[in-house]
């Protein structure tokens, strides 16, 4: 696995910032999810006002571009914006193409006013499953993050089982599944292959699963080392990336402090001796088996 930060940690900063603090604090990429302030990707001009630039920068640095994040969701039932949507998706898609940049994410969305939870999952995998095409031309992988009313495992099961496609996998965020009290016992191995990115950061959480504040990975109730452990235990290959809402909560720890604390944390955690996972670890519940078999072999 290999470590990342989100531009959403670091919103001041612009794209020659980011890529050198990466390469100084040892992160292998970065995603981006906005740039000084500019969250409409295909407006910022160091990414698409010359991708070729943008490339150069990541490559000279020897830092991987993971991939674009647009604000976009596929949950509308309002066809109009269903394909403004999809326009836009196709756009940041074209984008990731000439960027050589391999996902392109979007959220998962809420079920909207007098729509029905299974319905909205319905229409997302199906616009999912028209991107497809677009997708395997410009050799980019869309990403869908459980966020909003879909947060749990089993609805990320359901969307990137309905599309069928290698095209289209998950970026898991345990935090929002926290918020449905899912543990990443669930979580991990449920998805599996599934996930290509995983999201990290963590957080604190009253009793009913509300958030009550952010916090650095290892830091509060999500269990962050037991993600990464589940993530290695099922083969994990893809990315760990930190991300949490500095852009819209100031009062978060600044960029210059918690980018290195949780390089530390990270690279801690991937360099230790992979235990050997069972379905029994930790199971207050698990299967009394005998201590000896005793097994009767007939004379002969």
């Amino acid at each position: 696995m290999k470590i990342g930060f989100s531009t959403l940690v670091c919103p001041a900063w612009d794209l020659p910032t980011a890529i050198a603090q990466a390469a100084a604090l040892g992160y292998a990429g970065i995603e981006i999810r906005g740039l000084k302030g500019e969250f409409d990707l295909l407006r910022c001009a160091a990414l698409a006002g010359n991708p070729g630039l943008a490339k150069k920068a990541f490559a000279d640095a020897g830092i991987e571009l993971i991939g674009l994040s647009p604000s976009v969701t596929l949950d509308s039932k309002k066809r109009s914006r269903l394909d403004e949507s999809r326009r836009t998706l196709v756009e940041h898609i074209e984008l990731a193409g000439q960027l050589g940049c391999p996902y392109v994410k979007l959220f998962a969305g809420e079920v909207q006013r007098f729509d029905h939870h299974d319905a909205a999952l319905s229409r997302i995998a199906r616009e999912l499953h028209e991107l497809v095409p677009t997708a395997v031309k410009h050799g980019v992988t869309l990403l869908i993050e459980n966020t909003g009313d879909f947060t749990r495992s089993d609805d990320m099961w359901y969307l990137i089982d309905a599309v069928s496609h290698p095209a289209v996998q998950c970026c898991w965020n345990q935090t929002n599944a926290g918020t449905r009290r899912e543990f990443p016992s669930v979580s991990i191995p449920r998805l599996g292959i599934r996930i290509a990115v995983s999201h990290l950061c963590d957080a604190d959480f009253d009793e009913t699963g509300v958030l009550k504040a952010y916090k650095l990975p290892g830091e509060g109730q999500v269990g962050v080392a037991r993600q990464i452990e589940l993530l290695r235990g099922v083969g994990h290959e893809g990315w760990l990336v930190f991300e949490w809402p500095k852009a819209w909560l100031p009062d978060l720890p600044d960029p210059s402090a918690a980018l290195p604390a949780v390089a530390q944390f990270l690279k801690a955690e991937l360099s230790k001796k992979q235990v050997v996972l069972s379905a029994y670890k930790g199971d207050k519940n698990a299967a009394k088996f005998a201590a000896k078999a005793s097994v009767s072999v007939p004379s002969n």
